[in-house]
Parts: C-alpha cells; structure tokens; sequence
C-alpha cells in the first residue's frame, strides 16, 4: 500500500451535526494521513458546516473545502475527481462515522483484484438519540422486512454484490465510465455501480468494512428520507430498468397493489376482497416482523415498528410510482 495517495470525497450540505466526527474518523483512520486528500464538497450550507470544516482545515492542511454550486451529491462527487489527482477516490458520507480500518481495507480490497471496480462494506445503523421513534427507526434500517435485503445494511459473507455505500473506487475504472450523472438528485450511485458492472468490473463487499451510520431520528424524516429514495427508482426505471434489483420494486408493487385494488372495488365486490386481502396479508407480514424485531430488541418497539413499517413502504412506493411518472 506504501505511498500510494488517496481522495476522501465527503459532500454536504446543512451537516453540523455530524460532519465534525466523520472528519475526525478520517484523520485517525490507519491508513496514512500524509497519503489522504479530504475534500469536503459543500452543496451552500446554511448552518456551521462549512465552519466547522475550516476549523479542521486550519489544523491539517490536507483538509480543503470546496464549493458545489450544483448542491447534490452526484455533482460534489464529480467536483473532487477532478479537483484530485489521486489513484484512488473513496466517497464517504457526513451522516457516518468510519471504523479506524475502513480506507486501508477498502484499498487493500481493490489493490488485490485489478477487476474490482467498487469496493465497500456494511452499515452499522445506531439511532440518533434516545428517543423510541429514533430508536426504531434505526432497527427497521438493519430489517430485510423493513428495508430491503442489501448486503450492507442486514450483513452477508464477502463477495461480489449488486451495491455498496460509500465505496471505494480505482481512479481509471471512472476515467473509463465516466463521472456520476449530474442530471440525478437521488439513486446516483445505483446508476453509477450499474456502469461500472456493465463495464466488466466487480463490486466487492467485505464485512469488515465498517461505518457507524446514524438513521433519521423521527417517523417525518424517515418518510421523507423513503419517498426520495423511491422516487429516484422511478427515476432509474426511466432510464434503465436494469439498474434496479428485484427487491426496489416490492413497496411499489404493494402501493401499486392498493390504489389499483382500492380504484376497482367501485367497479366490482371482487376488488374488494382483493383489497383487503392484500392488506390482511401484509398486515400479518408486518405484525410478524414486528414482534420478531421487538423479541431481539425489546417489546416498547413492537407499536413504533409496526406503524414504522407501513409508513415507509407505502412511502417508498408512492416515490417510485411518482418517478415513474414525473421527471426530476
């Protein structure tokens, strides 16, 4: 691994929160200091960001901050590729802090496959505070019920995988493929691993590959957070449907499912018993992943989860049937 350099892209936008302790993860990452480029991407923070960064940047001078007019990720990610020189470019999140080994696993992953396009690990989803919603907010992000069977996010041997968060990526696999799709506000990295499949090369998951993420702290943002993410599936659909994995399409099926069923119960009675038994079958699907998650975590969480789980899905897959219809 010896000198070889490294570009940490970390875009951002209103993130004083937790900005200051990813940056700090870096810096004590065991992967040389000397050898890294942080370069903090800022989408027009109107909080303590941007300060917050300058601060640090004061004290290490590998520390830059750069401005991204353009505010979204896809357009800060690009923004340090180029403003780099770096053979290897990792992406990291605000929203995570990153355990001591994550870059020097992430580029010793790539250095001993030349075929390895990505390379990434799993999430370990804490909630923000103290709160019950936050609490079960984090547990349904780390549920395959309550968000799908991503490796990063439920854990999984290693291997090649479809996706990874905040990946690791050799400098000439995006000089071959091109940057990320500036015209894409969300689901930018699934069109970007896409490319680097289509390409011929693998995405790699290591478990031991670790960040500490922090899930939304209250039911609005996490349904807010859901209906984006849907949404940028339809968007994707748009543009390639093989972008998307089998299981982006379950809570659009299932929202589907409900407003065809409900539309149609005015035309026939048979439509009405679909509808309800769609929502008696769901129902038990949801009561089920409930008390299995409040057994492993504790019985205040059965109700938050319960209602949790509806919530997201159904706002899941209204954003996708939305993307679908809408442009950006």
């Amino acid at each position: 691994m010896g000198g070889c350099k490294v570009a940490v892209i970390i875009p951002t936008l209103n993130e004083e929160r937790f900005v200051g302790r990813c940056i700090k993860s870096v810096i004590t990452q065991s992967f040389p200091l000397k050898n890294m480029e942080i370069l903090v991407i800022d989408g027009g923070s109107v909080d303590q960001t941007k300060e917050i960064v300058l601060d640090l940047g004061r004290r290490y001078s590998n520390i830059k901050l750069l401005e991204n007019p353009g505010r979204i990720q896809s357009i800060a990610f690009n923004i340090g590729v180029k403003f780099s020189e770096a053979p290897y470019i990792i992406r990291l999140d605000a929203h995570a802090i990153y355990d001591p080994k994550y870059i020097e696993i992430c580029i010793m992953r790539l250095q001993e496959n030349v075929n390895r396009g990505n390379v990434g690990g799993r999430w370990d989803i804490v909630a923000q505070n103290s709160t019950l919603v936050a609490q079960a907010n984090a547990i349904l992000n780390s549920c395959k019920f309550g968000i799908g069977g991503a490796s990063f996010r439920v854990g999984a041997l290693a291997g090649n995988v479809d996706t990874v968060p905040f990946g690791a990526f050799p400098r000439n696999v995006i000089d071959k493929i091109g940057g990320m799709r500036e015209d894409l506000i969300r689901g930018e990295d699934n069109e970007f691993n896409f490319r680097i499949r289509n390409a011929g090369y693998e995405i790699f998951f290591d478990p031991n590959i670790v960040c500490t993420y922090y899930a939304r702290a209250t039911m609005k943002e996490s349904v807010k957070q859901m209906y984006a993410n849907g949404k940028s599936i339809g968007h994707l659909l748009r543009i390639d449907r093989r972008i998307i994995s089998l299981r982006h399409f379950v809570p659009f099926l299932f929202t589907l499912s409900i407003i065809s069923g409900f539309v149609l119960s005015f035309v026939t009675k048979w439509f009405t018993c679909l509808l309800g038994l769609i929502f008696l079958v769901y129902l038990f699907a949801d009561i089920l992943a409930s008390i299995c998650m409040a057994y492993k975590n504790g019985r205040k969480f059965f109700l938050p989860l319960l209602v949790l789980f509806f919530m997201v899905h159904i706002s899941y897959g209204w954003g996708t049937i939305i993307g679908i219809v809408k442009k950006q």
